[in-house]
């Protein structure tokens, strides 16, 4: 999350949650079984700072929502290697809404 957020600890943290589907697939292809799904969460909210009158839930936006750190957060989503990454192990992005 935030500034924490890099390439590499995403590239990790994806290839840790398909491990499971890695194994799980050997063990059911034995079997004749199709390869399960994974369902991963990034916990982000990318985006632009908003400005301190605008936003909120009638407090007014809260210091994460005007930090540029949501900016950093939306840039290394959008880098080219994780869209690259995403490609090479058949990640689908989707959104809440269309879950």
């Amino acid at each position: 999350m935030g500034q924490n957020m890099s390439f590499s600890r995403l590239q990790r943290a994806l290839k840790q949650a398909l491990a499971a589907r890695t194994s799980e697939t050997i063990s059911r292809r034995a079997s004749g079984l199709h390869q399960p799904v994974i369902t991963a969460e990034f916990m982000v909210h990318p985006g632009y700072p908003s400005h301190p009158e605008d936003g909120g839930c009638g407090e007014g936006p809260d210091d994460f929502s005007q930090s540029t750190e949501r900016e950093h957060e939306l840039n290394v989503l959008r880098n080219p290697s994780v869209l690259q990454l995403y490609c090479q192990e058949g990640v689908q992005l989707c959104s809440f809404r269309d879950l």
